[in-house]
């Protein structure tokens, strides 16, 4: 498996783990309030318009690929970053 196949499953791992932590729709903003997500990953959603919880997996898991988000955001089961609900 090579670096970015298993950035991309790790990245699929931590958002899984995170989809029972709020069952009601989140803003990117609240998302960033409550810590859920870094400020790199609120400004990189907010750049690229993604909203939605498949927009906000698709951007990140791009983004851990390609080396934009420090390591500490890619970290799989981590509960204080990544994605959360739509």
């Amino acid at each position: 498996m090579t670096r970015t196949h298993l950035s991309s499953f790790c990245c699929s791992l931590a958002v899984l783990s995170l989809q029972g932590l709020h069952a009601s729709a989140q803003t990117n903003e609240r998302l960033l309030q409550e810590r859920l997500i870094s400020p790199a990953v609120y400004e990189l959603l907010h750049r690229r318009g993604a909203t939605t919880r498949q927009q906000r997996i698709e951007v990140v898991q791009d983004a851990c690929a390609e080396r934009q988000l420090p390591p500490s955001d890619c970290e799989p089961l981590r509960g204080t970053n990544m994605i959360d609900q739509n």
